[in-house]
């Protein structure tokens, strides 16, 4: 199953505002998917989850330092919901610039 490709086609059917609640939503059912052994960690899993920890960041105005090296269409998908998300307000400017240092610097 790609948990990404269905993960992204969701998030880009949602109106902006939505985004943050659906994130979080899937990030809980990927989290006790694996903490009762229904799903092994996965490179899409870690993306996601990884993605959430840094939306969370930066709605706190905190800088993330990110290790994990993500596939490219996944790093050009959050890039394009993190413009999403400052278009709509839902994080500050900043968030673009501070994604761009996590994550499109080390691909």
């Amino acid at each position: 199953m790609q948990i990404f490709s269905i993960f992204s086609r969701v998030i880009r059917a949602l109106p902006s505002p939505a985004i943050l609640q659906a994130l979080d939503a899937e990030c809980k059912m990927l989290e006790d998917d694996v903490e009762h052994y229904r799903s092994n960690v996965t490179e899409d899993i870690l993306s996601i989850l990884c993605f959430r920890v840094f939306v969370q960041m930066a709605k706190a105005d905190s800088v993330m330092r990110c290790i994990l090296r993500m596939p490219l269409d996944h790093v050009e998908f959050y890039k394009e919901t993190i413009a999403r998300l400052i278009q709509a307000g839902e994080l500050p400017p900043s968030a673009m610039d501070q994604f761009d240092d996590a994550f499109v610097m080390r691909n």
